[in-house]
C-alpha cells in the first residue's frame, strides 16, 4: 500500500475558507457598490451646482448694462415702475423682489425647459463704505427708499426635482454696484 502525503490530500478550499473568501469578496462589493452611489449622488449635486452658478450669471449679465436707478423718477420708486414688465426693465431696482421661474437668461428670455430652478432676486441699498451692511433681507437697516449710492444685488437660485417637493438652495451669488 502507498502511503500518500498530507500535501496530496488537500487540493481544495475547506469550508470555512471558501466561506471567509465569500465574506471578504462581498465585503469589497458592497462597498464599491455604495461608494458608486455616493458619486452618482455628487455628481448630480455638482450639476445641479453648476447649472445655478450659471442661471446666477445670467442675472448679472441681464443687469449689467441697466442705469442704477430710473432715468425717469431717479430713486423715487424702489421695484418696477407702473406699465414696466422684465423686457423694459431700464434701471437695477426694477429686479427688487422678482422670482423668475421658469429661470430667465442673460437675454431676460424664459427658459421653460429649466423649469426645476428658480432665480430669485433682492436689490437692496447698502452703504458705499459698509458693502456688507444691509445684509438681512427679512428685517434690512436701510430702508430701500434710501439713496446711499450703492446696492447689493443678490440672486438665489433654488431647486426642486418634482413639482410637489419643497425648493432646496442650491446657490447663492451677490454683488455690490456703486452709482457712477
Amino acid at each position: 500500500m502507498t502511503r500518500i502525503s498530507r500535501t496530496q490530500l488537500r487540493r481544495g478550499f475547506t469550508l470555512i475558507e471558501a466561506t471567509l473568501a465569500t465574506i471578504i469578496v462581498g465585503t469589497g462589493v458592497l462597498a464599491a457598490v455604495q461608494l458608486f452611489g455616493t458619486c452618482a449622488q455628487q455628481n448630480m449635486h455638482s450639476a445641479q451646482a453648476t447649472v445655478a452658478m450659471s442661471l446666477a450669471n445670467n442675472v448679472q449679465e441681464a443687469m449689467g448694462g441697466l442705469a442704477f436707478y430710473d432715468p425717469q423718477f431717479g430713486h423715487a420708486i424702489h421695484g418696477p415702475e407702473s406699465g414696466e414688465s422684465l423686457n423694459n426693465f431700464d434701471d437695477l431696482d426694477d429686479f427688487n423682489n422678482l422670482t423668475f421661474n421658469p429661470p430667465i437668461d442673460a437675454n431676460k428670455q424664459s427658459l421653460a425647459e429649466m423649469a426645476k430652478y428658480s432665480q430669485i432676486v433682492t436689490v437692496r441699498p447698502v452703504w458705499p463704505d459698509q458693502p456688507s451692511s444691509n445684509n438681512n433681507d427679512v428685517n434690512p437697516t436701510i430702508s430701500a427708499a434710501t439713496y446711499t449710492g450703492a446696492v447689493r444685488i443678490r440672486v438665489r437660485v433654488l431647486y426642486r426635482p418634482v413639482a410637489s417637493a419643497a425648493w432646496e438652495d442650491v446657490y447663492q451669488r451677490s454683488w455690490v454696484r456703486m452709482d457712477d
